[in-house]
């Protein structure tokens, strides 16, 4: 074999693979997969864009998404010996970035339809404790009318992204939240909230009271609780109990399992992925898979196929749920496998 066919043959192996990305995807996932929890922004409210995007979608064997902004906007302070890239990058404070909702909008009516057509697009770019906000929320509805699915990821409570920005700590009690809830009640959409269960260093659940309030205020509004309410340094006994307790109480409520609860909680070791894969089991139209990747998609794969550990123990109708069906039922029904 010559090096002239030799590099010839290199070549078109590359842009086959580039034609044909390979997928990473786990065999024993279902068929379908939506990822109910994708940032299209991070907190510089920039983005490797769509056409990247549903690359690393298709290698992850991921149909749809629901996608959303970045509500907050990371601040580059001038005395910054460089410019931040996350909300924890340095002191800097964050805030409330509006326009993020308008990126989105507009980067997913600019996209060919293959691309927009794979997307369901939340809003969220508010401040929480502004009752203003579900006016501003109803302003984008009517200006996308039909367009959009969902309200959030809206940030609550939030370990030290709270400490960093600007104004006072939201709350999912807050009337300007119970407004946001009663919109989304109003439109049929889901609202999905970022609300830790309980502050830093604290093993009781601090904070949960205040989301069962929102959760009672309106009952026609179906809220998703993002990472069952835990985050950083969030350390909370019996959370498999707490879950089960407040789904028993709430029928409008859903867990997402992305980001850190998955890891620190669910997949922690073989009895704890037993105990969450029994809690699905009991309640398998009310947990939903996501990735809660932020802009970038290099990552994006492996936070998909990590679920396969828990799916494997699932049966099939719980993993379809998980892996689909669920966030299916709240944002396009229609589209439900019978």
């Amino acid at each position: 074999m010559t090096k002239l066919f030799k590099r010839t043959l290199v070549l078109l192996i590359c842009a086959a693979l580039c034609l044909f990305p390979v997928s990473v995807y786990a065999e024993n996932m279902p068929d379908r997969v939506i990822d109910g929890h994708l940032h299209y922004l991070d907190f510089l409210q920039q983005s490797d864009g769509l056409k990247q995007l549903t690359r690393s979608m298709d290698k992850a064997g991921v149909d749809k998404a629901v996608l959303f902004g970045m509500a907050m906007a990371k601040q580059w302070d001038e005395n910054a010996p460089a410019a931040p890239s996350y909300y924890l990058s340095n002191d800097s404070r964050c805030y409330y970035y509006s326009a993020t909702d308008h990126l989105i909008l507009q980067a997913l009516a600019a996209a060919p339809k293959e691309i927009s057509d794979r997307f369901y697009p939340f809003i969220c770019g508010v401040n929480p404790n502004d009752r203003f906000a579900s006016q501003q929320l109803r302003g984008l509805l009517e200006m996308y009318p039909g367009v959009i699915k969902g309200i959030g990821e809206v940030m609550s409570r939030h370990d030290d992204l709270t400490a960093l920005t600007y104004g006072e700590p939201p709350h999912a009690d807050h009337p300007a939240f119970f407004a946001i809830a009663d919109l989304a009640a109003e439109y049929n959409i889901p609202l999905l909230i970022h609300h830790n269960m309980s502050s830093v260093n604290n093993d009781t659940p601090l904070y949960k009271a205040e989301m069962e309030k929102l959760l009672a205020h309106n009952r026609n509004a179906n809220i998703i609780w993002a990472h069952v309410g835990i985050s950083r340094r969030i350390t909370l006994t019996g959370l498999p109990n707490l879950a089960d307790e407040l789904l028993a109480a709430n029928n409008n409520l859903y867990f997402d399992i992305s980001w850190l609860v998955y890891d620190d909680y669910i997949a922690k070791d073989d009895v704890s992925l037993q105990e969450w894969a029994a809690l699905i089991e009991k309640y398998p139209t009310r947990f939903i898979l996501g990735s809660d990747v932020v802009g970038h998609w290099n990552s994006y794969p492996g936070e998909i196929t990590k679920y396969e550990t828990l799916v494997d123990l699932l049966s099939e109708k719980a993993a379809e749920g998980l892996c689909a069906d669920n966030i299916l039922r709240l944002v396009d029904p229609d589209a439900v496998q019978k």
